[in-house]
């Protein structure tokens, strides 16, 4: 199953990812497309608290850009 959200900068998305995640009962890959933007500690406060969020058996692949090779990686 692939399931992609879509929305603007604090619109949800990485909680509403996280709980679909957590009721999921197979192997989940987590794709943060974030982006790291030097000097923006908010941005880097925000991404250390999700990946906080993130239970550690969940595979983790974290791109910006390259979406559809991020895909790739991640496999089945």
């Amino acid at each position: 199953m692939l399931v992609v959200l879509l929305g603007g900068a604090r619109s949800g998305k990485s909680a509403y990812a996280e709980q679909l995640a957590r009721r999921h009962e197979g192997a989940v890959t987590y794709l943060a497309t974030a982006p790291h933007i030097a000097g923006d500690d908010d941005l880097e406060a925000r991404i250390a608290r999700h990946r906080a969020d993130r239970p550690p058996v969940w595979a983790t692949i974290e791109e910006e850009l390259d979406l559809a090779g991020a895909l790739e990686r991640a496999g089945d």
